[in-house]
Parts: C-alpha cells; structure tokens; sequence
C-alpha cells in the first residue's frame, strides 16, 4: 500500500469519526406535505448564494411533488469534507456541487448516478447532450462516461479603467488582445504624478499567487501541463519561461506590481491601477464599488493559440437515495440547466451558462446588446479548456503558486535595490515548479487527467 493511498485511508477515517458530529448539527426545515425532500449542498453565499436561494425557491413554487433544500455548507473546501463525511457514514445528499477530482473518486466507487442512463431516458436524448457545450460535456465525462452536470464555470477576464485608457492615449474600445499589447498598454499607463522617481499608477495588477492567470498565459504559448502519451510534467518548456519572464519583466519595469489577497481589485477600485485579471465572477462583488467608466476584455492571449482555464464545480447525484430520490434531483438539474433559467442563471450570477441553446436565447443576446461587457467570457467559451482532474492537482497548484510567488518576490527586490537582475531567476523557480509538480504526481493513484 502506497503512501498516498495510506493517507486516503486515514483520512476517511478521521472523516468517519467525526461525522456524527458533523451531521448531528443539522437543523431541518419543514417539507410541504407530500413533497419528496431533495438535499442540495452546495458552498455558494453572498450574492451568488442569493440568485441559487431565488431560483430554488421559483423551482419550489412552480412544481408540486419534490421540495428542494438548499443547504450553505460554507466555502468548498469544508463542502468537500462534509461529502467524504456523509460517504463514509452512509449520509449522502441527494445532489452537491463537486470538483472533478473528487468526482473521479466517487464515480470509481460506486457512490454517484451516471447521468448517461438518465439522459437515454429522454424524449430525444442526442438533442438534449447536443445542447449541452462541447467544453462542459468533456468536463463531466469520466472513463467514458457522464458522472456529473456543469454548475456553476467561470473563466478568468481582463478588467480595465476606461477613462485611464484615455489619458494614457489608449483606445478604450480596443482593450489588449495580445501579451505583447497587455505590456505596452501596462507601460503607457504607469506613471509617477508626484515626482519621487517611483510610479504611483500601475498599469496592470495581479494577485501574487496568480496560477490561474499564470496556466491560461503558459497554455497560451503552447506549454502542455502533462504530456499525454507519457504522463511526464512539462512545466520547464519555452511556454513556462516565457509565461513567467511577462510579469517578471513587468514588475521590474515597474508597469506591473503583485498583491495579496483582493488589494490588486482594491486598488484598481481606487484608480491607483488601470487593469487586472480575475473571474468574471468578481464583477458581482464589485458591483456597486465602481465609480468609474470601465471595460471587461477576454485575457490577453500569447502568441501560439488562444486559451483560457474553466474553473468552477458541478453536480453530483448520489445513488444512496432511492429511484424517487434520484427522479427529484434530475428533475430539478433539468430545470436548472433548461435554456431560459440557465440564461437567468448565467446573467444575474455571471457564471457560464451550460448549454448552446442558453448562449444563444434572446435574453442572453439581449443583455449582450445593452452591455458589451457581458461578452468577454462568452467569447472565451470557443477556446476553453479545463484542469488535470485529479485529487493531487491541488496540491500542484499550491506548488506552481509557490514558485510564482518567490520568482515575483524576486523581480520586486532587483527592482527596488537597483540591482542588476539575475537572468537565470525565471528558469531556477520554473524548473523548481517542475521538479515540485514532479514528485507530487509521482505518488498519484489516479491516470485520467
């Protein structure tokens, strides 16, 4: 028994243990008479968890024979424990969100509906996976079948301040479509307005640990997480050099500073920023904040091809609750993911919607035509792509984030010491990454990515 499957035994042991407490805790609402309760968990709050609360509650009131509870189990991280938790104790929801990983574990199992056999019973079931975007449906197949229905996907967009566009002499409806145009708009933009020799507007903003940026810009001139006959990591190419060199070099010359946490957004939102990237989603928790005129671009892409990273869950159906059971959550998955409700969906939490027909409806295309904005992730949809879908990539994502944090650190040192800049910092934390990702991948139980 290898050491990784040790762990994962230990762990569900640990789970097992503390499951009675985890459940015991649970306080239940009333159930309409003869309604068949539906457990929904999920880990959406604020105002994302407000429009899912909204539409659970119009499924409730438009039907009459299952009632759907939304439970907030928190942030996804404690979501993903209390479902290994209810596993193990013989306590599964009905439906959850889930990431890929997780659902690879659980369909391997034995724990989840194949939602194959759920779409053959259909009226027309090519008609109805048909509708469903290539992307998504790719996403939710695992060993060659569907164990899971897309939720709720983001994809990372350029924000930028439209009014510092002008003032720096840029086009404001031409945001950068390009790396190499993301540089000299980040460069026209810096500027030192109070004479001390350091720039007080940067033009462009990241978060320090910006592997999502980092993997859509590495994939973007033609890197290869994973090479697909031999499974050997590929981070230490040309694409993870030049991926990196783009913000090293930035925040060398000054054009482009690193921030932890959200103080990149809070600085674009005090206009000492002209741009940064994150998901579409933070528009939601920017809303309200913005007192200027700004645009929302697709990513500047690299010279390669064009790509850009789902992130995000979708949804399981446990088989633990009985053919009735099972009935309700697809009926209310269904009605979720329909074309007008997943348009709703997609325009009031601005998440993807999942199927072609949703894109295409009038409500989509009519939001579209009142606010421009609104078609940057959209656009993205035609080239994006997902993760490795296995357990261990979130250990390799802490790896990459690592690397990327001390190769930042770094350029901001040269940077500020006058030093001149050592050309070999790039390669040194990229093969380190490299090596890092390596041995995490070495002890996988898992080959699907």
């Amino acid at each position: 028994m290898g050491v990784s499957r040790i762990a994962w035994f230990f762990f569900l042991v640990l789970i097992a243990g503390i499951a009675v407490f985890v459940f015991g805790c649970t306080v239940d609402e009333p159930v309409p008479e003869g309604r068949i309760l539906i457990q929904f968990w999920h880990g959406m709050g604020g105002p994302l968890g407000e429009v899912l609360d909204r539409l659970i509650g119009e499924y409730n009131a438009g039907q009459h024979r299952y009632f759907i509870r939304g439970v907030n189990m928190g942030t996804y991280d404690t979501l993903q424990k209390k479902i290994l938790a209810s596993v193990v104790a013989g306590r599964s929801p009905d439906i959850s969100q889930n990431f890929e990983a997780l659902t690879l574990k659980l369909s391997r199992a034995g724990k989840l509906v194949c939602l194959d056999e759920l779409i053959a019973q259909e009226p027309d079931p090519a008609a109805f996976r048909n509708d469903i975007l290539p992307v998504m449906l790719e996403n939710n197949t695992f060993d060659g079948k569907l164990w899971s229905f897309p939720f709720n996907k983001s994809v990372p967009v350029l924000y930028y301040n439209r009014e510092m566009f002008r003032q720096a002499g840029l086009d404001p409806d031409r945001p950068p479509a390009t790396v190499a145009e993301l540089v000299e708009y980040a460069r026209k933009m810096t500027r030192d307005t109070n004479g001390d020799g350091r720039p007080d507007i940067v033009g462009y903003s990241m978060t320090i640990r910006n592997e999502w940026n980092w993997s859509c810009l590495f994939r973007s001139f033609g890197g290869l997480m994973f090479d697909s006959e031999t499974r050997a990591v590929a981070l230490n190419s040309t694409a993870g050099y030049q991926a990196t060199a783009v913000y090293v070099d930035m925040i060398r010359n000054g054009s482009a500073k690193f921030a932890e946490g959200y103080d990149h957004q809070n600085d674009w939102l005090a206009e000492k920023v002209g741009m940064f990237e994150a998901s579409i989603v933070t528009r939601k928790y920017l809303e309200g904040k913005i007192k200027f005129d700004y645009g929302i671009a697709p990513i500047p892409q690299g010279d390669v091809r064009k790509a850009v990273i789902l992130s995000g869950t979708n949804i399981n159906i446990f088989n633990s609750g009985g053919p009735e059971k099972i009935a309700g959550a697809w009926d209310f998955i269904k009605w979720f993911t329909q074309t007008d409700i997943g348009a709703r969906w997609s325009l009031e939490s601005t998440y993807m919607p999942v199927r072609r027909s949703s894109l295409q409806s009038d409500r989509i295309q009519s939001a579209l035509a009142a606010d421009p904005r609104l078609s940057a992730p959209y656009i993205q949809l035609e080239y994006a792509e997902f993760s490795p879908r296995i357990p261990e990539w979130f250990e390799c994502r802490v790896k990459i984030s690592d690397e990327l944090e001390q190769v930042y650190i770094k350029a901001a040192e040269t940077r500020d010491s006058g030093r001149e800049p050592d050309q070999d910092i790039v390669k040194h934390h990229i093969d380190r990454m490299q090596t890092s990702v390596t041995k995490v991948l070495a002890t996988s139980l898992d080959t699907q990515f």
